[in-house]
């Protein structure tokens, strides 16, 4: 097994389109939770009117912040991107027919693509781990041209932070393993992995809102679910105009709960299905 994870992990660290996913998300991540609300500030500052909304802003981008913004861009920007980079991982060695080679030698089918499960997950820690660095780097200096304080928030906050952004990625890229094993291509699989949580599970959210029976079922959706979890962390709800995909909850437990369970069911279900069919 850990031969397996190490292969693995060898492998994914030298493909290119997972530099450039990470690499495209820290930048969104970025413009999306820093930038973006920057410059509005900028553009509010001047005007008296404003000078509330101004502050606010400014407020939201300064090293305090560092935990509902950074753990508000996953649940919608970020789970898309994961979705990406599991479909990457696992379709191109469909793509590239590497898997005739290596099933064939002494590995077994399951140890193999448990051992990419294993590095897609060690890749997602280290894209969220990116990204709160990212952050905290730029926040810091925000802080500094605007002449406040670096008012930092607790260790075990921000460690949660990190924990449960790392299992929105996981869940995520769960899906895009199972889909690019299921048709066996990378590109399928991504566009039916956006097509799901961008169009279907929206779809269903904005449902529930006027259909009561739907609200069970958007509890078990993945996006929803992550967003939950955002909003019991302390990120505002898209509904109070904070960011897209963040819902409110009364706990951590429930999404957790559920997040769990994709990990769990994406991974074995991809696992398994890899496992009992034929390769080409």
């Amino acid at each position: 097994m850990i031969a397996s994870v190490r292969a693995a992990w060898f492998a994914d660290r030298k493909r290119p389109a997972v530099w450039a996913v990470t690499v495209t998300w820290v930048a969104m991540a970025l413009a999306f939770g820093v930038g973006v609300p920057y410059l509005v500030h900028l553009a509010l500052a001047g005007d008296p009117k404003q000078a509330e909304d101004a502050a606010s802003l400014l407020d939201a981008v300064l090293p305090g912040q560092l935990v509902p913004t950074g753990i508000a861009l996953f649940p919608l920007f970020g789970g898309a991107i994961v979705v990406i980079l599991g479909a990457v991982v696992v379709g191109n060695e469909y793509r590239w027919g590497t898997l005739n080679l290596i099933f064939t030698q002494r590995p077994r089918r399951a140890q193999v693509l448990a051992g990419h499960a294993v590095a897609l997950c060690a890749l997602t820690l280290l894209l969220v781990v990116l990204t709160f660095a990212a952050l905290a780097v730029v926040t810091t200096l925000l802080a500094l041209v605007e002449g406040r304080g670096l008012d930092w928030p607790p260790a075990g906050d921000l460690a949660g932070a990190v924990a449960a952004a790392w299992l929105i990625c996981a869940a995520h890229a769960s899906l895009g393993y199972l889909l690019a094993i299921a048709f066996r291509s990378t590109a399928t699989a991504i566009a039916v992995g956006l097509v799901w949580t961008l169009v279907l599970e929206n779809a269903i959210s904005g449902l529930a809102l006027v259909l009561s029976p739907l609200e069970v079922v958007q509890k078990l959706l993945l996006a929803p679910s992550s967003g939950a979890l955002a909003g019991a962390l302390g990120a505002r709800s898209q509904f109070e105009g904070g960011t897209p995909g963040v819902i409110d909850s009364a706990g951590a437990g429930p999404p957790v709960a559920v997040l769990l369970a994709y990990v769990v069911l994406m991974f074995g279900l991809g696992t398994w299905l890899a496992a009992r069919r034929d390769v080409g």
